[in-house]
C-alpha cells in the first residue's frame, strides 16, 4: 500500500507541475500580444494581487507550521509594519526586511 500511496503522490506533483507550467507558457506566449494598457491586462493585473493578497491573509490568519505557535497580534503588527515601509519607502525587499525583523522582535520580546 505504501507504494501506490507513493505512486499517486509522485502523480499528483508532476499533475500540478504541468498544470502550473502550462500556464506559464500560456503567459509568456500571450503576454507580447496583449496591450499592456488594455481592460483584460488591467483584469489580469487585478487576479494576480488579488489572489497574492488571499494567500498572505490565509498565512497570517490561519497558518501552518511553527507560525501557528505565535499570536495573531504578532503576525499583524509584522505585517503593519511592512505595509507602512512599503508605502512610505516603496521599497519592497525594505519593507519585507522591517516586518520579518519586527515580528521576529515581537515574538521574542512580548
Amino acid at each position: 500500500m505504501e507504494q501506490l500511496t507513493s505512486f499517486f503522490a509522485w502523480w499528483a506533483l508532476l499533475a500540478a507541475i504541468a498544470g502550473t507550467m502550462v500556464w506559464r507558457f500560456a503567459g509568456v506566449f500571450l503576454a507580447s500580444r496583449i496591450p499592456p494598457d488594455s481592460a483584460l491586462m488591467v483584469w489580469i493585473n487585478n487576479m494576480a494581487y488579488a489572489m497574492v493578497s488571499g494567500v498572505v491573509m490565509l498565512a497570517l490568519v490561519h497558518p501552518t507550521g511553527v507560525l501557528e505557535t505565535t499570536l495573531l497580534e504578532h503576525r499583524i503588527f509584522g505585517l503593519a509594519v511592512g505595509l507602512a515601509i512599503v508605502v512610505f519607502t516603496k521599497r519592497l525587499m525594505f519593507s519585507l526586511l522591517f516586518g520579518v525583523v519586527s515580528f521576529a522582535v515581537a515574538v521574542t520580546l512580548f
